[in-house]
């Protein structure tokens, strides 16, 4: 229900059955076992692996640097504040740097946290660093990273290294070899020991070589427990805090309220100018001319203008009555199943309804689904090629949830070019609203509208 190829699928989904049988049957295991095998084989040499050794590699240098400024921040900067308000600027690019090599390395995406607004003079600026919570929780990671980077480069970087080295064991025993007495008076050629037992021969050796293998296999899935800690608080104290999402989210709610309250008032003003203003002016002059005809006498010719003035005006009236519905459609007074009832009966596509709300939402959330349906009937009866379309309202939490559905081509995308999907997304988000879209190529399609219960 976009400008551009869509369908909002009503018809039954493709059945399971077969895949899930075959993906239970011997062969479907066999193939998922080699699968899983074939990967534990080649993850030592995918670029994830390397990126993420080298991000372990830079875990130490950077912990290190990271706890010198938080060592400053803490000695000097609340002694100084003109100083703290310096330092906190430089851990605040510590976290940039931070994030930085975490979407880059690790290919965590993390957003940038909004600055404070900055007031005129000395004391906002100092109130714009001083009151960075971001800052300050850039302090408290780079606090926790003076513990964990020694940690990621210790047991990120050891077991390659051991991998590599017992790998090489039979080559560095022969370039380098040490020779020790044991307790017994025996004389070895050595280069590791366990307990008194010398790996001193050409199988012990190759022994060691083949611990070296393994260990390079697992190296990639050893060094990821502790990168699994930094995903976990990367996000949480380099990130936006909840309360930063929700102000952006409201800027940008309110910035596409005001925008859409805009438009709407153009359209009003040039429905209105184009259309009722034009035909009122003319209904004016039309009953001008019967006016002047009734006084020259002419009452035949000036009936024939009022009849046409009369007609006109109801007309007029029918526009006006289109125009007040395109703000709030008269039959949404008798609730929003009728409303949509109606909806269905004009919709181009056969159309069927059904409202299961336990009591009746309020008015603004009735219009706003009421205008959501209207834009998905009108734009699959354009697009999607559907014989059927179903729309359904269903309590969903504490709020609304709007189905609309149909067996047209499919392939609809939420962020498509031109897509008119988006452009309701919008207007949904400004109530607190998601839409999501399910349409795979071939369709079927269903779009979900979930609105609070309250605006």
């Amino acid at each position: 229900m976009c400008d551009g190829t869509m369908g909002i699928g009503i018809m039954g989904r493709v059945d399971e059955t077969h895949r899930i049988g075959a993906a239970e049957s011997p062969g479907g295991r066999s193939a998922s076992g080699s699968s899983i095998i074939g990967r534990f084989l080649r993850e030592p040499f995918t670029a994830r692996a390397w990126r993420e050794l080298l991000y372990s590699l830079l875990s130490l240098p950077l912990a290190l640097l990271g706890l010198v400024a938080v060592v400053l921040t803490i000695l000097f900067g609340l002694l100084i504040t003109p100083l703290l308000a310096l330092l906190l600027s430089l851990d605040r690019s510590f976290g940039v740097l931070h994030r930085r090599l975490s979407r880059r390395l690790l290919r965590l995406e993390i957003a940038t946290p909004p600055r404070p607004p900055r007031s005129p003079g000395l004391s906002g600026l100092l109130g714009y660093h001083l009151g960075d919570s971001a800052a300050w929780r850039s302090v408290a990671y780079l606090a926790l990273r003076g513990l964990l980077g020694p940690v990621q480069f210790v047991l990120g970087f050891a077991w390659w290294t051991y991998g590599v080295l017992f790998l090489a064991y039979p080559v560095l025993w022969k370039l380098e070899p040490l020779r020790k007495t044991d307790s017994h008076g025996v004389r070895h050629t050595f280069g590791f020991e366990v307990n008194g037992f010398y790996f001193d021969t050409w199988p012990r050796a190759l022994a060691v070589s083949a611990v070296g293998v393994l260990l390079l296999l697992l190296a990639p899935w050893l060094a990821r427990g502790p990168l699994a800690l930094d995903r976990l608080l990367l996000p949480r104290l380099l990130g936006p805090s909840r309360t930063a999402l929700r102000l952006a989210q409201l800027v940008e709610t309110r910035e596409h309220a005001i925008n859409e309250a805009a438009a709407t008032l153009r359209r009003i003003e040039r429905d209105l100018h184009d259309g009722a203003q034009a035909r009122l002016v003319a209904l004016g002059m039309r009953l001008g001319r019967a006016e002047s005809r009734l006084a020259k006498g002419d009452a035949v010719k000036a009936q024939e203008l009022l009849k046409e003035s009369r007609a006109e005006t109801k007309e007029i009236i029918q526009e006006l009555r289109e125009l007040v519905r395109g703000i709030h459609p008269p039959a949404l007074d008798s609730g929003l199943g009728p409303a949509l009832s109606t909806l269905a009966a004009r919709s181009a596509i056969p159309a069927t309804v059904r409202v299961e709300s336990a009591e009746r939402p309020p008015a603004s959330v009735e219009t706003m689904l009421y205008f959501a349906a209207a834009e998905l009937l009108a734009n699959a009866g354009k697009h999607s090629g559907a014989e059927r379309i179903a729309i359904s309202v269903l309590g969903h939490g504490d709020g609304l949830r709007l189905l609309v559905t149909d067996d047209g081509r499919g392939g609809a995308r939420l962020d498509g070019t031109g897509s008119g999907l988006r452009g309701l997304a919008e207007r949904v988000r400004t109530a607190d609203g998601i839409v999501t879209v399910d349409s795979p190529p071939g369709g079927p399609t269903t779009v979900t509208v979930d609105l609070p219960g309250r605006l």
